[in-house]
């Protein structure tokens, strides 16, 4: 497995997680759209404040276009704005 990389999640983000479910102990799974219409999909944030990067993944809190949570009974489609 390559290095993992992390992003701080701005405060907005991190109080919308907050407010939902885990998927487990200290994690979310979330689906991200990018400004430049990227999607980056099944990523974990932790704490409901770091998001998990894969390699050569680079962008900011700014470049978050739309964050979506998917809980076994509902999509959660939020902060699609910035």
């Amino acid at each position: 497995m390559g290095n993992k990389f992390r992003l701080k999640l701005s405060k907005k983000y991190s109080e919308y997680l907050e407010s939902l479910p885990e998927h487990g102990m200290g994690y979310q799974l979330v689906d991200i759209e990018l400004n430049n219409g990227l999607k980056l999909i099944n990523r974990i944030v932790i704490n409901s404040s770091l998001l998990e990067l894969n390699n050569k993944e680079e962008f900011r809190n700014l470049d978050i276009k739309e964050l979506i949570i998917k809980l076994k009974w509902k999509t959660i489609s939020g902060y699609g704005y910035s």
